[in-house]
């Protein structure tokens, strides 16, 4: 994945959904990729959670986007980017928020 390729899949999920359901969706990524009743389910809820959606179809769009992002092993990368936003940290903080602690996350299962 090429830098424009994880910058595209960022703006397709939107920063602060990458910083805010990065985390979660990674902790899931088996089951949203293999049980498509389970991805359904999850993307149904994150809709009606978080609720800037006009309709279920952008949140499947922004679920998609964030397990292309794992996939191509660029989490790191793109909580990175988030964090470093000045957009996102004045408009988004809980994201960017999020995001760092998803990072800390990860960079202490590679440490051990």
């Amino acid at each position: 994945m090429q830098d424009k390729t994880l910058k595209r899949n960022i703006e397709s999920a939107g920063g602060w959904f990458v910083g805010e359901y990065a985390a979660l969706i990674r902790n899931k990524f088996n089951q949203l990729e293999n049980d498509k009743d389970f991805k359904n389910e999850f993307v149904r809820e994150v809709f009606h959670t978080q609720g800037r959606d006009k309709d279920y179809g952008g949140t499947r769009t922004r679920v998609n986007a964030v397990l292309r992002i794992i996939k191509n092993n660029k989490m790191i990368e793109a909580l990175e980017y988030i964090i470093a936003s000045d957009r996102i940290n004045k408009e988004e903080p809980k994201a960017v928020k999020m995001a760092k602690e998803a990072l800390g996350e990860i960079k202490s299962k590679q440490t051990i």
